[in-house]
């Protein structure tokens, strides 16, 4: 047994955010499995086979999108050194929305191609899909950024609130310079038509002091349904289903709010 990732659940609101369960996903003799376990883990070298529960068999084909010539194939260059990764989460997969991985990834790669042919200083430069021999996609390629927003701000990952509160000092002018430069990426992107819907200090990266957008698995065409898109607690207005840019604007102003210690001003 391969540990390919585990992650830990805490539920929602309704759970008060406390720990539910560890998701595993893992590899064993050829084959991928989803299971749950009641334990926390310090490593994925802790987790053992008796541990897990609802274990569910996870096809490929129903996880790893084909190539597609509309797309672009990254070639192996001198560059690819400076390049990231990233490759499909697998612990969402649901037995209830089998191919949910697979078009969630083909989403992300169809607004890649956009930003391809439209790019912007102030949005993630994608290079092109990884393939392998059978021709599917195991990831997508872009630009290695230096760190994101939240690990610049906030390191010690202190709460949203707590986190606030100790930046009531903070320098308004390098405040406005950073929200003045992601508004600007947003405007480009949502004069493509594409609505990013996961605006969050995770999802803003900076190249030396210059902000980026990046992660688009979110991301849908304007007036598209949300119901199954992954959007992130705290920083989204839960009784929003349609990818609206006022989704992207308001969660920018809560990014704002946050930097500023504004924290009484919270929309979310």
């Amino acid at each position: 047994m391969y540990i390919l990732e585990y992650t830990e659940d805490f539920g929602g609101p309704e759970d008060d955010f406390a720990f539910q369960k560890t998701i595993i996903v893992y590899e064993m003799s050829g084959s991928i499995y989803r299971s749950y376990s009641r334990k926390r883990y310090v490593s994925k070298e802790d987790i053992q086979f008796g541990d897990m529960y609802s274990t569910n068999k996870i096809q490929g084909a129903l996880i790893f999108p084909e190539f597609s010539d509309k797309f672009t194939k990254a070639e192996k260059s001198p560059e690819c050194s400076t390049w990231y990764l990233k490759k499909p989460s697998l612990s969402p997969y649901s037995p209830q929305y089998p191919a949910l991985i697979r078009e969630t990834w083909i989403e992300e790669v169809k607004t890649c191609e956009l930003l391809k042919k439209n790019p912007h200083p102030n949005i993630a430069e994608y290079h092109g899909c990884a393939v392998v021999d059978d021709g599917s996609i195991r990831g997508i390629y872009f630009t290695n950024y230096d760190e994101t927003l939240m690990a610049r701000v906030n390191p010690a990952r202190r709460n949203k609130t707590d986190l606030a509160y100790e930046r009531q000092e903070a320098d308004r002018e390098e405040v406005d310079r950073w929200v003045e430069a992601i508004a600007r990426g947003l405007k480009h992107l949502h004069g493509l038509g594409i609505v990013h819907n996961d605006i969050n200090p995770c999802n803003i990266m900076f190249q030396g002091d210059t902000p980026v957008i990046i992660d688009f698995d979110s991301a849908r065409p304007r007036g598209h349904d949300l119901s199954l898109v992954k959007r992130t607690h705290g920083w989204h207005d839960g009784k929003t289903n349609l990818a609206l840019p006022m989704n992207d604007i308001a969660a920018l102003l809560e990014i704002q709010l946050w930097l500023l210690g504004e924290a009484d001003q919270f929309q979310f």
